[in-house]
């Protein structure tokens, strides 16, 4: 049977129509949702969106959407350069004069700024910014990839690039509100006069794999900085000292590869809110205290912790944590292993007075079981701490206490009512499953403790702990 070919072009062709004949401010939408060499091939084939890529407010310039080939890697020297000469092409032709008539509210660009073609980006991105057309520029350099795959010549190289864009250009520091950078070992003062004296409009920098020289002590002291958060990931410094900065009010810290946490808060941080803290603790690295970490902070209301399933980083203590958790309101303790209970992260409750979110996820995965990472981590063991299961009732301000991965066991069931039995504000106790986007769910080892699915077994769980426990707060399953 012959195709209706005529019928099929007429319908494209009205459809196409309908399309064209929205407003501009329609499709200036639809072209924001999209990456740039999407845009900028639609104004080739329509005339209706030709003008429309260069009036885009926002940018969002990727080298990797530039890679010639689909399962091209961004590590590889040869598919880098190609994609950078791509990218630089683009941005050439999107921030040319005779094209654009719109400011740009905000650039987003991700890149390598050692490689050769960084400085005509540079003078391109520098031109817009000195001509005011340039309102928020945030900037990537470097691409994430495995530890193994760092070469000490190639991060140094990368640090002086990107010492010399910022020194070549300097109008771009004027405007560049985020910055990220991917394996890159500095000169000490490099780092820090980055931070503290050239990107003084900073409000976000993170920092992946990069040192200041082998097992160095890293010291901020910027009293002029607006940055807000700051996020170091599988960084090698011996120690970071936080002396002075002033703005901040987010710190996240995460898979740190020296002997133990060694961060320093003692300094000026009078806007610190939140404290993210997660990893997965190695065969070589130690507990530590979490009040040496915090000491003299108090001003924190949102601490979060994640141990990725691995051995608890934390070492016993209650008391030395009051000063510290004096104004804490939520506290979100992630990913502890199923084998280990819940019952110790009661002490860090009785040391938080002024809480009303207690959040506590279990980890129980079977995709992890041929996970070769875990060859490199402690042997699992759970935070040796002694906790009374019942004590006298206590007026602890808590309102709401989730868990993320529940079952049915009894270890479950008697921290709940630990917790019922301290906070007697409790209106909420959120009892939710959880799902591994790897192995599809929680690999319980007991059939009779998975998550209570249909309502008579939810109901049996209610009764169990009004039974047990005099609480009133509202007991809600999700899923």
């Amino acid at each position: 049977m012959a195709l209706d070919t005529g019928h099929t072009h007429i319908l494209q062709q009205t459809e196409e129509d309908m399309i064209s004949n929205l407003s501009d401010d329609v499709l200036l939408f639809i072209l924001g949702k999209v990456n740039l060499t999407t845009a900028m091939r639609a104004s080739v084939l329509s005339t209706r969106w030709r003008h429309l890529p260069w009036s885009l407010s926002e940018l969002n310039i990727d080298m990797k959407d530039f890679l010639h080939e689909p399962c091209a890697d961004p590590t590889v020297a040869d598919h880098i350069d190609r994609a950078m000469a791509s990218l630089t092409v683009a941005l050439r032709n999107m921030l040319s004069p005779s094209c654009r008539k719109t400011e740009i509210t905000r650039l987003r660009i991700s890149l390598i700024i050692c490689n050769s073609y960084s400085s005509e980006i540079g003078y391109l991105v520098n031109e817009v910014v000195e001509t005011g057309m340039l309102k928020v520029l945030e900037l990537t350099s470097g691409v994430d990839m495995p530890p193994d795959n760092d070469i000490d010549e190639e991060m140094v190289k990368h640090a002086n690039g990107v010492n010399s864009f910022f020194g070549n250009y300097p109008s771009i520091s004027h405007c560049l509100t985020r910055l990220l950078l991917f394996h890159a070992t500095f000169a000490e003062s490099d780092l820090h006069n980055l931070i503290a004296n050239v990107c003084t409009e900073l409000r976000y920098l993170y920092l992946f794999r990069c040192e200041t020289g082998f097992q160095s002590i890293f010291k901020i002291d910027a009293p002029n900085s607006k940055l807000n958060v700051l996020e170091f990931a599988h960084c090698c410094f011996a120690q970071v000292e936080l002396l002075c900065l002033p703005k901040l009010e987010v710190l996240i810290c995460g898979n740190w590869l020296c002997k133990s946490l060694s961060l320093t808060l003692g300094g000026h941080l009078p806007c610190l809110k939140e404290v993210e803290i997660y990893s997965a603790m190695r065969r070589y690295q130690e507990q530590f205290k979490l009040s040496e970490l915090l000491c003299g902070i108090t001003c924190i209301n949102s601490l979060s912790l994640d141990f990725l399933g691995e051995k608890i980083w934390l070492l016993p203590e209650k008391y030395h944590l009051l000063s510290a958790f004096s104004n804490l309101k939520e506290l979100y303790i992630y990913d502890i292993f199923v084998g280990f209970g819940l019952l110790w992260t009661i002490a860090l409750l009785e040391a938080a007075p002024s809480l009303e979110i207690l959040e506590v996820e279990v980890y129980d995965h079977r995709c992890d079981v041929e996970n070769q990472i875990r060859q490199f981590c402690a042997e699992r063991s759970n935070a040796p701490w002694e906790v009374s299961v019942f004590a006298y009732p206590k007026n602890l301000a808590l309102k709401e206490l989730r868990i993320i991965g529940f079952n049915a066991s009894e270890e479950h069931i008697v921290f709940i009512g630990a917790v019922m039995d301290r906070a007697s504000n409790l209106k909420s106790v959120a009892l939710e499953d959880k799902f591994c986007k790897d192995c599809d769910a929680i690999s319980t080892t007991s059939v009779k403790c998975q998550f209570p699915k249909n309502e008579d077994d939810q109901e049996a769980i209610v009764n169990n702990l009004r039974n047990r426990f005099s609480s009133t707060a509202k007991i809600i399953f999700g899923g």
